[in-house]
């Protein structure tokens, strides 16, 4: 390899390595939905000083609410509620969420379109890595969840726990 050659690559390299580390993170927005038909949000609790938000995938759920409600029927039902468990055994797969801040918002359909906006297989395959410490792509998750019109609430998650 003559100098010109050496001096081309190693330019390449630097500006390569350059723009994959200079590249600014962005938020991403993910907008929650009671009648996705994928997941089902079982739990959205915010008080003063925690909040949760759980995701499940809505087919288990929906199998383990049916099979709660045929066992309290037949008095077959218990909850231990220290542990958090019932006695079916029936894992539904969840993806929990602490509330780090919320806010109310006003966001047209306009700015909506703008934000960097997320799907639940997203969630699935992203939300984890930055507690894991796993390489990611974007600094901070939001949910919006609509009141009405423009009208949502915006949540700053951290800490996602998947449960299978």
């Amino acid at each position: 390899m003559n100098v010109a050659n050496k001096y081309i690559l190693l330019c390449i390299m630097f500006f390569s390595f350059f723009l994959t580390f200079s590249q600014k993170k962005e938020d991403v927005y993910f907008l929650l939905n009671d009648n996705n038909n994928t997941y089902v949000i079982s739990h959205l609790m915010h008080g003063k000083d925690i909040g949760l938000i759980i995701l499940s995938n809505r087919k288990e759920y929906e199998y383990h609410q049916m099979k709660v409600k045929e066992a309290k029927e037949k008095g077959n039902y218990s909850f231990d509620p220290e542990g958090g468990r019932d006695n079916l055994k029936i894992k539904v797969p969840t993806l929990t969420f602490q509330v780090i801040s919320m806010k109310e918002v006003v966001i047209t359909d306009c700015e909506i379109s703008r934000l960097k906006l997320i799907d639940y297989q997203w969630i699935q395959n992203n939300s984890w890595k930055k507690i894991a410490k796993q390489p990611y792509d974007f600094k901070d998750i939001y949910f919006l969840y609509k009141k009405e019109k423009n009208n949502y609430v915006s949540y700053k998650v951290g800490l996602t726990i998947v449960e299978y």
